[in-house]
C-alpha cells in the first residue's frame, strides 16, 4: 500500500460511513486509487458508466429519488468537462452531487503532458465548493483529509443543495510501497464514527412573522406551488385543504397528478389562456411555494397583473422571481413553515371557507375536465395516437408504484396543460433548472435507482437521440 491507494480507501470509507453508497465510476487510470477503494468496500454499490455525461444525469436523477448525493468518479482531461451539464442542472435544481476528479501531478501541468488540462474551478460558479488537497502524502494530515470528506458531503446539502467538487493529483506509481510504521500510525487513526459530526439547526419562522402573514391574507387567493422536497408533501395538502384557496400546483410539485391534492385547479394553464373569461379574473393573493412554475401564462399573470399580496416562500435566498413582483420573500424550510401555518389556523376561529372568488376557479376546472373527457374519449378510435392523448393517457395508466420521469420540451408543457388528475399519486422528475435535453434517459435510470421502484420516463425523440448512450 502507498498513499495513493491509502487515500483512497480513507476517501471512501468517510463517505460510506456518511451514507454515500452510490458510485458512478467512468473508466481510466488515473483514478485508479479511487475505482479500487470502491471496489473493495463491501458497503460501495458500483455503478461504470463508459460515459462521464450519462454517468453525471445518473448521479443526478439518484439524488433526486434518494435525496443524498451520488458520487461521481472519473479520471483526468476532457473526461471531467463531460460532467458540466449535468453539474448545471444539479447547481440550478439545488441538487445534491459530488464530483471525484483524478489529476495528473503538478509538474506536469502546462508542459503538454498527455491528457492533462486545467481542472482547477472546471465547473466555475456552478460548484458550492471546490478543493484540490494536492498530490497524496505524508504532510497531509489524514484528519484534514477525513475533515475535506465530511465538510464536502455538508456543502452538497447547506446552505444551498448543489455541486461540489475535489479534484485528487494522483502522482506514479500508484502502488509503490510506503513504510510500515507509517502505515502503522494512519491505521491506529481510523475508528468506525463519522470524523465530523455537523448539526443544523432547526429553521422556524418567527411567531410574529406568522400573524403577520396570516392577518394581512385577503379572503381569497392562489396557493401556487413549484418544486418542493418530498418530506413536505402531506403537509402540504393539509394547507391546501385549510385555506380553502384554489391551488395551482405544478407538474414539477408531485402534486398536479394523480387525485390527492384538495382545491387543486388542475387545468388553471387553461384556463390562463387570455380568450378565456377566467384569465381576467382578478386574484388578490399569490403564495408560491418552492421553485418557478413552468406555466408561462401563470408567470405572464405575475408579470402583467400582480396580486396585491404576492409572497414566495422558499429553502434558499436565491432570487428565482422572473416577473420581479414579489414584494415579501419567506426563506424558510417548507415543511416547517406548513407546521406553523397549520398551528395558528387552527387557533384562529376566523378560518377562511371557500369564497365566490376560489369557488368560480372550482367550477371552472371542472367544466374543462368534462371538455377533455369528452374529446379524448370521442376522438380515442378515430384518430391516431399523438403527443398530447399520449401523454394524458400515460398520466392516467402509471401504477401506483411507479415513479413518473418526464422529458423537457414538449413533454413537460403538454403534461403540465393536458394531464389528466385522475391517475395514482405517484412521485414526479424531471430536469426543469436548465431544461436542457441531455441525460434523460441517464437521469431517469438514476431517478429510478434512488426512489428504489420502477420508473416510467416520458421523452421525445430528440431527446432520446441525444441521449442514446445511456441505454
Amino acid at each position: 500500500m502507498n498513499y495513493n491507494q491509502l487515500w483512497g480507501e480513507l476517501i471512501v470509507e468517510e463517505l460510506v460511513r456518511l451514507g454515500m453508497l452510490c458510485f458512478c465510476i467512468s473508466p481510466g487510470s488515473r483514478s485508479t486509487p479511487l475505482t479500487l477503494a470502491v471496489a473493495k468496500n463491501p458497503r460501495a454499490k458500483s455503478l461504470v458508466f463508459l460515459d462521464e455525461r450519462a454517468a453525471s444525469y445518473f448521479a443526478l436523477g439518484h439524488a433526486r429519488g434518494s435525496g443524498v448525493p451520488a458520487v461521481l468518479i472519473c479520471t483526468s482531461g476532457t473526461a471531467v468537462a463531460n460532467y458540466l451539464p449535468a453539474v448545471i442542472e444539479s447547481s440550478v435544481e439545488q441538487i445534491p452531487m459530488l464530483v471525484l476528479t483524478a489529476d495528473r501531478p503538478p509538474e506536469l501541468k502546462d508542459t503538454g503532458a498527455n491528457q492533462s488540462i486545467n481542472q482547477t474551478h472546471l465547473f466555475g460558479k456552478y460548484t458550492r465548493w471546490f478543493f484540490d488537497p494536492g498530490c497524496p502524502n505524508q504532510d497531509f494530515k489524514i484528519e484534514a483529509l477525513l475533515s475535506t470528506i465530511d465538510h464536502a458531503i455538508y456543502k452538497t446539502i447547506r446552505p444551498l443543495p448543489g455541486p461540489v467538487h475535489i479534484n485528487f493529483q494522483f502522482r506514479e506509481p500508484f502502488f509503490q510501497e510506503i513504510d510500515n510504521k507509517e502505515i502503522s500510525k494512519i491505521k491506529n487513526n481510523r475508528s468506525k464514527k463519522i470524523y465530523i459530526k455537523y448539526s443544523t439547526s432547526e429553521n422556524f419562522l418567527p411567531k410574529k412573522y406568522v400573524k403577520d402573514l396570516l392577518e394581512k391574507r385577503p379572503k381569497s387567493g392562489i396557493l401556487s406551488i413549484g418544486r418542493v422536497p418530498k418530506d413536505s408533501l402531506v403537509l402540504l395538502r393539509r394547507l391546501a385543504n385549510k385555506l380553502g384557496w384554489p391551488v395551482f400546483a405544478d407538474i414539477t410539485s408531485g402534486l398536479r397528478l394523480g387525485n390527492n391534492c384538495p382545491n387543486r385547479v388542475t387545468y388553471y394553464d387553461q384556463l390562463l389562456v387570455k380568450k378565456m373569461v377566467s384569465s381576467k379574473w382578478r386574484i388578490d393573493a399569490i403564495w408560491h411555494i418552492g421553485s418557478p412554475p413552468t406555466s408561462k401564462r401563470w408567470i405572464e399573470i405575475w408579470e402583467n397583473r400582480p396580486a396585491s399580496q404576492m409572497v414566495w416562500i422558499a429553502e434558499h435566498c436565491e432570487r428565482h422571481d422572473p416577473s420581479h413582483n414579489f414584494t415579501w420573500r419567506i426563506e424558510t424550510s417548507i415543511l416547517n413553515f406548513c407546521k406553523q401555518i397549520l398551528s395558528e389556523l387552527k387557533s384562529n376561529k376566523n378560518i377562511n371557507y371557500p369564497y365566490k372568488n376560489s369557488l368560480n376557479w372550482f367550477k371552472a376546472d371542472r367544466e374543462i375536465e368534462k371538455i377533455f373527457e369528452s374529446h379524448f374519449s370521442s376522438r380515442a378510435e378515430k384518430e391516431n395516437i399523438n403527443d398530447i392523448s399520449l401523454s394524458r393517457k400515460v398520466s392516467e395508466l402509471i401504477p401506483k408504484k411507479h415513479g413518473f420521469f418526464i422529458g423537457n420540451s414538449i413533454p413537460v408543457r403538454v403534461l403540465d396543460s393536458f394531464g389528466s388528475g385522475k391517475g395514482s399519486d405517484i412521485p414526479t422528475a424531471l430536469n426543469r433548472g436548465a431544461s436542457g435535453i441531455d441525460g434523460l434517459i441517464a437521469s431517469a435510470c438514476g431517478y429510478s435507482s434512488g426512489l428504489n421502484q420502477a420508473v416510467t420516463l416520458l421523452i421525445g425523440d430528440l431527446s432520446a437521440l441525444h441521449d442514446l448512450n445511456s441505454f
